[in-house]
């Protein structure tokens, strides 16, 4: 998540804070492509850190109806 943070204050800093541009290169441009860039490094960072595990239990019968299947889904959350 460091480099998204990094990516999108480096633009920042490019689109808003400096007034010159080099010959050939929108330092305005390049400074929104960086924060774009750093938001998707901190949305996909965040995605990883979420875990989803199913837990799949059947209950046999002694008599021949069928099994009984549960089926629990754990959704974890945490930082990495």
């Amino acid at each position: 998540m460091g480099a998204g943070i990094l990516l999108a204050v480096v633009g920042a800093i490019l689109t808003f804070a400096v007034d010159n541009d080099l010959p050939g290169v929108n330092l305005r441009v390049v400074g929104v492509i960086l924060m774009v860039a750093g938001a998707v490094v901190i949305a996909h960072s965040r995605r990883a850190t979420r875990r989803e595990r199913v837990i799949t239990r059947v209950d046999d019968t002694p008599d021949e109806t069928p099994p009984h299947t549960v089926e629990h889904i754990i959704r974890e959350e945490g930082i990495d």
